[in-house]
């Protein structure tokens, strides 16, 4: 079978106090095996989801943040799924979320990641040649001034002749405002620092992204959030309010189970769909592709 690394992201717009109950529709061209599930905005209200066996996968509500020192929490990259869990083509995933805030919970959401289970034959596969040196090796991709509420599909990842290239994982660097000369917006890098958070620049409150192959078929249904792909490039603060998402902390590259195989002179490309507004301003987002060029012997 072949592997493909592929997200499932549902977005609620508002789940009102008490919770609710929502589904995701899965694809028709291949089974979709779970192995990470990670929220946004749902903080310790908590969520849970139903199995290929239609059985909830817990007795009551979880939540993948991470308790520590009372009211502060560890970072969290989401809730490993072991052993994986494979559900058919074209099924869906029922999922309950839970609200204990006292007020509506604006654009819950949670994000399922895996792969794809596809036939040989079926889609595209490129793989190492027979006998490969590999060369540790980054991409960078730049989109610069990306306005508050801009859409910029198709930035191209455009591998060179000298060899294949194997992405591993994804960094999108702090951003910095498209005017150079400004101020940079993120949270403090160390205790004591001065800095202040900008109007949520520094986590990306507001960008979402979508990886699309050569073919333009896409590695995730809709968007995501560009730390859930991505991550950053520095760490920030150590420690989030059990409200936050954790954006401060994630400074973790984004991996990319299985690695995404791009032959030498083929691309791939991101989407970029920017949500911060009219008002905001722009921003240059650094992209880093990491993983390993693949030289034939």
């Amino acid at each position: 079978m072949i592997q493909r690394h592929q997200d499932y992201l549902i977005r609620v717009p508002s789940v009102p106090v008490g919770g609710g109950e929502f589904s995701i529709n899965l694809d028709t061209d291949a089974p979709f095996a779970l192995r990470l599930v990670r929220s946004r905005n749902i903080g310790v209200s908590g969520w849970n989801f139903q199995t290929p066996r239609r059985q909830w996968q817990s007795s009551k509500l979880r939540t993948d943040v991470q308790a520590q020192f009372g009211t502060n929490f560890r970072p969290s990259r989401g809730s490993i799924i072991y052993p994986q869990m494979v559900y058919p083509v074209g099924g869906t995933i029922p999922i309950l979320i839970g609200n204990e805030t006292g007020a509506p919970i604006l654009d819950a959401q949670l994000l399922f990641r895996g792969s794809k289970y596809f036939e040989p034959g079926r889609i595209a596969a490129p793989t190492y040649p027979a006998q490969v040196s590999p060369l540790k090796f980054d991409y960078q991709v730049v989109v610069p001034n990306v306005g508050g509420t801009d859409t910029i599909r198709f930035n191209q990842l455009r591998v060179k002749k000298d060899a294949d290239f194997a992405v591993r994982f994804g960094v999108c660097d702090p951003f910095t405002p498209g005017v150079e000369s400004g101020s940079p917006f993120g949270a403090p890098i160390l205790a004591g620092d001065n800095l202040t958070d900008g109007p949520n620049f520094g986590q990306g409150a507001g960008v979402y992204v979508q990886l699309v192959d050569e073919v333009f078929k896409p590695y995730s249904n809709i968007p995501i959030h560009i730390n859930d792909l991505f991550g950053q490039g520095r760490p920030l603060v150590p420690l989030s309010s059990g409200a936050a998402n954790d954006d401060s902390v994630l400074f973790f590259p984004g991996l990319y189970t299985p690695e995404i195989y791009v032959q030498r002179e083929h691309s791939l490309y991101v989407d970029v769909y920017r949500e911060d507004g009219a008002g905001a301003p722009p921003v240059n987002l650094y992209f880093r592709f990491g993983g390993c060029k693949a030289f034939a012997r």
